[in-house]
């Protein structure tokens, strides 16, 4: 088993090798800036409905589906707007749900079933491919805004 350290240097490694040296850097700079509040706040609605539109066109689901839906397409959906979006924001989970409308309990369990998809990969590939796929188009917004 690798080191946190040896991991970040891998994935690091990776995000180079996929985005290139001057477009990684300007995406690193951009999440680790510290702007004012508001213009964070909005950067946060921004992601958020944005991430859910893309997760509706990937997924395939209607925005009727994706809100009160119990398939499993419309829960992995949400699943993985909340993992992306927890991820790209490190924002509490508190903090999210509210911005999402949705419990503190939903969002953690959300967060917590997307991490268990992606450790059997393998098991769940249509999950992951959209999960990869919807990370893609968020690192592409974000280098916009």
């Amino acid at each position: 088993m690798s080191s946190i350290a040896e991991q970040f240097n891998e994935r690091l490694e990776a995000f180079v090798e996929k985005y290139g040296l001057s477009h990684a850097s300007e995406l690193l700079k951009k999440l680790t800036i510290e702007p004012s509040k508001n213009n964070t706040l909005t950067k946060h609605r921004l992601m958020s409905n944005f991430l859910q539109l893309e997760a509706l066109q990937t997924f395939d689901i209607s925005m009727e589906e994706y809100k009160s839906n119990q398939s499993k397409l419309a829960k992995e959906a949400r699943w993985a707007v909340i993992h992306l979006f927890r991820n790209f924001t490190q924002l509490s989970f508190k903090k999210i749900g509210t911005l999402m409308s949705i419990t503190q309990r939903a969002v953690r369990y959300g967060h917590e079933k997307c991490e268990e998809l992606i450790d059997v990969r393998k098991f769940e590939q249509s999950f992951n491919d959209r999960h990869i796929e919807l990370e893609e188009k968020i690192v592409a917004f974000i280098a916009k805004i």
